[in-house]
């Protein structure tokens, strides 16, 4: 699913803003057991493998993977929509059990603090809303911080910039100015893809001097001591 669905036009407020949280490395610890379950995933289309070719993955929603996979190890496009049925079905096995993933540092007290501003916190990933919602169960963090409604997911579509073209439709709608807020190049990549706004957070594989060298409003280490940041250049 990319989203939600559209509704009228209506003047934007800027200082409310839809805050679009990527999930790993951002919200949430990264781990590498994702690698496992795309191969996983892989397997139960094409049968077991004698060696696993990797695509690169960070940064790509879960489509892309399930086919990036497949054709890097004989498969073809077609069969994506069973590889990420597969996917879904390996993901609710492994995050059956709390503690896979770890909730980052500070994202509790941001996302209250958001929400006390008066923006909207949302959900803007790779991830399938299945994934999503198992990775931030998993790491003991309650999925009423966000506005699913208003979130977008990258089960059904080909690249992340998909969702934030349709993120910045449904903000334009909704009268509120989208930012995006992730740990990745590609984050940013899509945001700007977009004419969104980009706060970078080093949680995640890209280190901070990485990502001030991408289009950025802001970059911090972490949501520890990078809050008051965040908060002071989204009322700007």
């Amino acid at each position: 699913m990319v989203g939600p669905r559209e509704a009228s036009f209506v003047s934007v407020d800027p200082t409310r803003r839809l805050i679009l949280w990527d999930v790993d490395g951002t919200l949430v610890s990264n781990d590498e057991s994702d690698e496992r379950l795309f191969v996983a995933a892989t397997e139960s289309v094409l049968g077991p493998l004698p060696e696993i070719v990797h695509p690169y993955r960070h940064g790509k929603t879960d489509r892309q993977q399930v086919t990036e996979y497949l054709e890097a190890n004989g498969g073809h496009a077609g069969q994506a929509d069973q590889g990420s049925s597969h996917l879904i079905d390996h993901s609710e096995v492994h995050f059956a059990e709390p503690g896979e993933r770890v909730e980052l540092p500070g994202i509790q007290a941001t996302l209250e603090a958001l929400a006390a501003a008066g923006h909207v916190n949302a959900i803007l990933t790779g991830n399938s809303e299945v994934r999503a919602r198992l990775k931030l169960r998993s790491a003991g963090l309650s999925p009423d911080h966000f506005n699913w409604s208003a979130s977008f997911f990258g089960d059904a579509v080909g690249t992340r910039v998909d969702l934030t073209r349709a993120a910045s439709r449904y903000a334009a709608q909704h009268g509120l100015a989208p930012v995006v807020i992730g740990d990745t190049a590609a984050d940013s990549r899509a945001a700007e893809g977009a004419g969104i706004d980009f706060i970078g957070v080093a949680t995640g594989v890209y280190s901070a001097a990485d990502l001030r060298s991408t289009t950025n409003i802001l970059v911090v280490d972490d949501l520890e001591a990078g809050a008051r940041s965040v908060l002071d250049v989204l009322a700007r």
